[in-house]
Formats: C-alpha cells, sequence, structure tokens
C-alpha cells in the first residue's frame, strides 16, 4: 500500500522543506531560509500609472516653479514688509483685531489722500460766502442727502456750478467756484469717496486741518520706521484729539478700543505706503505658488499612496521638487510661532 503522506510530501519539495523545523534547515541555497525572507520582503513596484501621472504633474509645476522664482524678490524677506502681509491677510479673513473696521481703514486712507481737498472745500466756504456761491453749496448738501451714486454727483455739481458761473461777475469768484467743483469731483470718484463726503458733511467738523495733523504723525511714522505695537499706541494717545474728531466721520465700530484700533490702523497706512507696490508683485507670486500648489498636492498625494516602505521607488522619485523649497520658505517666513497660522492661502 502507498504512503499517501509519503507520496505528498516527495511531490513537493519546497512545501517539504518548510514543514522541516528551522533549525534543521539551511541558511542558504533553493529553500534556505535567507531566500524565504528575501521572498516576504520583497517590495513591490510602483504602478506605470501612477509614475506617469507624476511625470506629468511635473511638467506644468516646473513652469510654475520657474515663473515664481524668476519674480522672488529679497524685499519678499523684510520684516516690515512681512508684518504688512500678515496684517492685509487678516484685515482681508476679518480676524482678530482686525475684524470690522476694513471699511473704516478704507475711509480713513482716502481721508488722508485727499485731505488738501477737502481742506479746501472747507476753507472756500467760509471764504466765499456771496449769494451764489452759498446756493452751489446748498445744492451740494441736498444732493449728499440722497445721493448715491458717485457719476449722477459729480455731473450735476458740475453742471450747477457752470449755471453759477455765468452770474458771478468777479474773477475771484468764479476761480473760487471752479476749484471747489474740481475738489468735489476730486473726492467723489469712486462712491467710498462720495459717502466720505457725506460723511464728513453730516459731522459739521469745524476744522478739518485735523486731518493734517494725522497725516504728519503717520509720515513721522514711516520716516523713523516706528511699527511696533507699543509705540504706535503711545503715538495715538499723544495726538488723540485729532484721531478722536475722525472716530465718527469713518464709522469706527462702537464695541472696539479707538486708541487701539487707531494704532493698528495707522499701522497698516504707513508700511502700505512703503510696501503696497512691493506687495502687488508679491500677491503675483501667490498667484503663481497657487496654481504650483494644486500640481503638488497630486504629487504628493502619490508619494503618500506609494511609501518607500512598502513600493520599490524609481530613482526619479527621490529628486526634489521643483519650487518646494520657495513654497517652504514662505510658508516659514507667514506662519505664527505661537498660533501655528499660516498667513498665506494657497487653497
Amino acid at each position: 500500500m502507498t504512503n499517501p503522506t509519503h507520496d505528498s510530501l516527495s511531490s513537493d519539495p519546497q512545501s517539504s522543506a518548510k514543514q522541516t523545523p528551522w533549525w534543521n534547515r539551511p541558511v542558504t541555497g533553493e529553500n534556505g531560509l535567507l531566500g524565504e525572507l528575501l521572498q516576504k520582503n520583497e517590495k513591490t513596484e510602483v504602478p506605470e500609472s501612477a509614475i506617469s501621472l507624476r511625470s506629468l504633474q511635473l511638467m506644468d509645476l516646473r513652469v510654475f516653479a520657474k515663473t515664481a522664482e524668476a519674480i522672488d524678490s529679497q524685499k519678499f524677506g523684510n520684516e516690515d514688509f512681512l508684518a504688512f502681509v500678515k496684517i492685509k491677510y487678516l484685515l482681508n479673513k476679518g480676524m482678530g483685531e482686525y475684524a470690522g473696521i476694513e471699511e473704516s481703514l478704507r475711509l480713513l486712507q482716502l481721508a488722508i489722500q485727499a485731505k488738501d481737498s477737502f481742506i479746501a472745500i472747507a476753507q472756500t466756504e467760509i471764504r466765499y460766502r456771496g449769494y451764489k456761491q452759498q446756493e452751489l453749496y446748498s445744492f451740494v448738501d441736498e444732493l449728499l442727502k440722497n445721493q448715491t451714486d458717485n457719476r449722477s454727483f459729480q455731473e450735476q455739481v458740475q453742471a450747477k456750478a457752470n449755471s453759477i458761473l455765468t452770474q458771478v461777475k468777479t474773477d475771484e469768484g468764479q476761480k473760487a467756484i471752479t476749484a471747489y467743483a474740481k475738489h468735489m469731483d476730486r473726492i467723489s470718484q469712486n462712491n467710498l469717496g462720495l459717502k466720505l463726503l457725506s460723511l464728513f458733511k453730516a459731522s459739521n467738523l469745524a476744522d478739518y486741518s485735523v486731518l493734517r495733523t494725522v497725516a504728519d504723525v503717520i509720515r513721522n511714522i514711516e520716516i523713523k520706521h516706528l511699527h511696533d505695537a507699543k509705540t504706535l499706541l503711545n503715538i495715538v494717545s499723544q495726538n488723540y484729539h485729532a484721531f478722536e474728531k475722525l472716530q465718527n466721520i469713518i464709522q469706527l465700530p462702537k464695541n472696539c478700543d479707538p486708541v487701539q484700533t487707531f494704532a493698528v490702523m495707522i499701522q497698516f497706512i504707513s508700511l502700505s505706503h512703503q510696501h503696497e507696490i512691493s506687495y502687488l508683485k508679491f500677491d503675483e507670486l501667490m498667484r503663481v505658488l497657487r496654481k504650483w500648489y494644486q500640481n503638488y498636492q497630486v504629487i504628493l498625494q502619490i508619494y503618500q499612496e506609494y511609501p518607500a516602505s512598502q513600493y520599490k521607488l524609481p530613482k526619479e522619485f527621490s529628486e526634489p521638487i521643483p519650487g518646494e523649497s520657495l513654497y517652504l520658505k514662505y510658508q516659514k517666513w507667514l506662519t505664527d510661532k505661537k498660533t501655528g497660522m499660516v498667513y498665506m492661502d494657497l487653497t
């Protein structure tokens, strides 16, 4: 009679060897322990589809990386510039101490930019009190109460000024009306300017020179590079007589600390004057990096799906990713160490 166990073992030498106790098996050779161990640890090849997808993503990524590196500038590493970028981000997101103040800030910026026109309008209304001049001033006041469109406002003011000009006999009076209409036109170049003009008129502010005082404060901050929070709080406190008069005009939120809020606003305005042009280039860099980041995410996903611990990676998988060092540099510079917040939105 045939022994079935013997036959089955004899017909499969490998099975027979594997069932042999390990201490009786050879280390090397066809059925050795080393060969079995290597077979178990052999890594899988990365699928060709994943390799092709990575190559495809790299084609676009290289183009974006090259463009980003060409835009990059040493100016972007300046401490004041990075502070400006962070504030700009928080303002756009309405976060922290910058929540709810964006329009007030824009009104304050516009008031300072147009300070000469506001002062000229106030001085004209005080100095030239002829019947026809007062008719124009009253016309403007009534127009501002109901006007919401800056174009219509500009056209009506100019038409009224033209009609009055023909009735004013003195050369000085005519020049005053012409200049008044010009300043009105300059301030109301957009609807925000028209709103600011309405707020100034409604405030009955007697002395528009406070705008010059605030502008001088900001200019002094820029010249001396006084941008730290404590210094700015002291500056606002020392000049609060001027800032306080603007509080209602720029519609500062009722629940805010006015000294603190004015301090962060003048910090932004002073930094803006110094870095706004550089920021336009930086914003261009961020737009390119956003496009780069889309390809970058796909490549990272491939790397996560096929880790080196489980897959035999092609040599090119270990090569640096173009543009990654630039991305990591700004991620580091624009990350708050305390909160971990990253002031660059690439999503």
